[in-house]
């Protein structure tokens, strides 16, 4: 539970920090910034930034796709 708090208060930070370049920073682009700081197949900074990115940009596309189906549908006052 301690370690989960400490993750939480963790992105809490980051996501103040960075709200400004990455407004949809999430827990796993922690995981994944993490991931990049051990061994693995992320080389540079550039393609960390670059793997992120494309995420926010599906993520984005995702919550538009999902406004525009939740526009199309009555409600219930229909």
């Amino acid at each position: 539970m301690v370690l989960v708090m400490i993750a939480t208060m963790f992105l809490a930070k980051e996501r103040m920090a960075l709200r400004d370049t990455a407004d949809l920073l999430s827990c796993r682009n922690l995981v994944e910034i993490m991931r990049h700081r051990l061994p693995t197949n992320i080389t540079a900074d550039e393609d960390l930034a670059i793997s992120i990115t494309e995420r926010h940009q599906r993520q984005r596309q995702a919550m538009q796709s999902a406004f525009r189906r939740h526009a199309g549908m009555p409600s219930a006052s229909d």
